[in-house]
């Protein structure tokens, strides 16, 4: 009886074993089969289950005391009253809202990511009216009513459509390239435009360089697109410019404004002082003079200003606004006083030249206001009687008043020059506002509010976003001291990281888990408390990569990319031999033959293939700018050469296969 009891059990245990098994056979054939057809469509917001968070993004005034908010979490426009401190108007959008302008009485709203779109939305009766499909990544969006044509960049492709913006499109819209007229490039991930008053010219922020990263300059560029001819050009901005977030220009059309974080990527990451490590500028383009970009640091010498993230002017032309999206925080500078500055730091020689000014050479002429209630400022708002910031995280406005009282002018005793006139123009006090329920936040919100927060830091220099936006790369190399010192790597993507160990590019840290702890305590010099690290570590597991720019309308391959697919596994190239699974990692150390002259080691982590196409420059010192440099120059982890056996064909196709994950 006890025999037969034994094999009972062993039956059953079988059957349960066998069960598993071909259950999760059958669940990795289904992962590998979305896999292979590129079907990945998760957006790319980690709020999985999206609690009811608002996160006020944009804002524009559409009267005195109205403003219009871009609630990027709910997926709505929303109008708002100041004066009654209530919604007067909600409209939903169809998906995540990017960027949006004003222009004759219509709203242009770019959503989503890998199928965005653009809606036209019209204010008098706040319904959207048409509809441009089909966009991977819209961001940036200009409309010339001259022209009759609608400009939108689209970020991870790092172009500009011109759209015909005569032909009818309805509510229900038409797919773009209906009414595609010319795509033009920009560098990279433009994500905001500006177009002058005049309509002849529109500038184009490029979020992060496209350099070499152990190369002569790595900086973020401005495209200035020429509305009659049609054509681009790039400007590129001084060395360590990047997270070129805004760009906006004066009511003259006379000066262009941009902001930024700036890097100082070539020294050892042994401290933050002073700017030691990252500081946060603004870019000032004459259009009239022509005599070159100045680029002035924001900081004080003792307190950066976190992640600059909007920046306008009032339509009086007397007032500059920043907002400070590590810190609560807004900045003023009065126009005049700014342009003055900037003609005697520049002496108006050597046209054509970038000029850099570092930490506290704008400290006499900027005034700081600190609004605790405020968490992360990004939407900025200027009219006559306000200006309006937005606080992404908590769901609200601070509304500062403007002025108009010149004897707040203050003048510096020993030069008799003016200096600091921005309390003339407004007043240095905040009336906080709801836009909604106070939020309540969960473990993935909190962590993204840390690795946003620039507070986290010591003396405010820098948040994680700095060198990760939006969690991913900036394009830049770093010597963080975890492998050595003067051996300089390149950032790596948060996306997977804990999913796939070890971490770092040496994988000196063996999971994501110490990998988050290491950087608070060695990079921004703030050791926090364990809950906090679980959050951070919450939200980066919660991630989820976009499509790929080369992916079908539907999610599917293209017919090049199923070719490239099968040279990615098969002998003739070896590639799924380190890239494999579910990830495209092996998660090993290799050496590929990749070391210079500074590295230590000979081998490097296998990284993920997910999201190739937004993780540029390529190898572990940023050597390559693209996939084709990388594997037919370089030899990518491909000794024998083997590639060198690909056709013209091929090699187009296995470059279209990795731009598809």
């Amino acid at each position: 009886m006890k025999l037969q009891n034994t094999n009972a059990v062993f039956i059953i245990a079988l059957l349960v074993v066998s069960f598993v098994a071909l259950w999760g056979m059958k669940s990795f054939a289904q992962a590998q089969e979305q896999d292979a057809q590129g079907q990945n469509t998760q957006e790319s917001s980690p709020q999985q289950d999206r609690p009811d968070y608002l996160g006020p993004e944009e804002l524009l005034f559409l009267g005195e005391d109205t403003i219009a908010i871009l609630q990027r979490d709910a997926q709505r426009l929303d109008l708002f009253s100041l004066a009654t401190q209530k919604m007067s108007r909600t409209l939903a959008l169809p998906q995540m809202p990017n960027r949006f302008i004003l222009k004759e009485e219509k709203l242009f709203i770019s959503c989503g990511d890998f199928e965005g779109c653009v809606v036209e939305v019209s204010v008098e009766s706040w319904q959207i009216t048409r509809r441009w499909l089909g966009i991977h990544s819209p961001w940036g969006v200009a409309f010339s009513e001259k022209e009759q044509k609608l400009y939108v960049s689209r970020r991870f492709h790092s172009d500009i459509l011109i759209l015909d913006a005569s032909k009818e499109t309805g509510a229900e819209g038409i797919f773009f390239e209906e009414c595609l007229l010319k795509t033009l490039p920009a560098v990279r991930e433009p994500i905001a435009m500006i177009m002058t008053p005049d309509e002849t010219e529109i500038y184009v922020a490029n979020l992060i360089p496209l350099d070499r990263s152990n190369g002569p300059t790595v900086a973020s560029s401005i495209t200035i697109l020429d509305v009659q001819k049609e054509t681009t050009r790039q400007l590129h901005l001084t060395d360590g410019v990047n997270n070129l977030r805004d760009i906006t220009i004066t009511p003259d059309g006379r000066y262009v404004l941009g902001v930024h974080t700036h890097g100082n990527h070539r020294t050892i990451t042994s401290q933050l002082f002073g700017g030691w490590t990252n500081r946060n500028g603004l870019v000032i383009i004459d259009r009239v003079e022509k005599n070159g970009v100045c680029v002035y640091l924001l900081d004080d010498l003792q307190m950066g200003l976190p992640n600059p993230w909007s920046v306008r002017v009032s339509p009086d032309g007397k007032l500059v606004a920043i907002t400070i999206g590590g810190s609560r925080e807004v900045v003023f500078l009065a126009v005049e006083e700014l342009v003055q500055k900037m003609r005697r730091d520049m002496n108006w020689v050597n046209p054509g030249y970038s000029f850099f000014f570092g930490v506290g050479s704008l400290t006499q002429v900027m005034s700081r206001v600190r609004v605790p209630e405020l968490q992360a400022a990004h939407g900025l708002a200027m009219s006559d009687k306000y200006t309006v910031v937005s606080g992404y995280f908590s769901d609200n406005l601070a509304i500062i008043p403007r002025c108009d009282k010149p004897e707040r002018m203050q003048f510096s005793p020993m030069s008799g020059r003016k200096y600091n006139q921005a309390p003339a123009y407004t007043e240095l006090d905040a009336v906080v506002m709801r836009v909604g329920p106070e939020p309540i936040l969960n473990p993935i919100r909190r962590g993204e509010i840390y690795f946003y927060d620039g507070e986290l830091s010591v003396e405010h220099w820098h948040s994680c976003v700095t060198c990760h936006p939006d969690a991913r790369v900036d394009g830049m190399n770093w010597d963080l001291l975890n492998d050595g010192a003067q051996n300089h790597k390149n950032t790596k993507s948060m996306l997977y990281a804990h999913a796939t160990p070890p971490c770092m590019i040496t994988g000196v840290r063996p999971s994501g888990e110490i990998a988050t702890r290491a950087g608070y305590i060695h990079i921004h010099f703030l050791p926090m408390d364990e809950a906090r690290y679980c959050d951070v570590d919450a939200y980066l597991k919660a991630l989820r990569p976009i499509p790929g720019i080369r992916l079908q309308r539907d999610g599917t391959l293209s017919e090049s990319a199923r070719r490239g697919k099968r040279l990615f596994f098969s002998a003739r190239t070896g590639c799924y031999t380190c890239h494999h699974g579910e990830y495209y990692t092996d998660m090993k150390l290799h050496d590929v033959a990749s070391t210079n002259e500074f590295d230590m080691h000979d081998e490097f982590d296998t990284p993920t293939l997910i999201e190739t196409y937004r993780t540029a420059p390529y190898l572990h010192d940023g050597r390559y700018l693209t996939l084709e440099e990388l594997l037919y120059e370089g030899y990518h982890g491909d000794p024998q050469r083997r590639l060198d056996k690909l056709n013209a064909e091929e090699k187009a196709d296995l470059v279209e296969y990795l731009l598809s994950l």
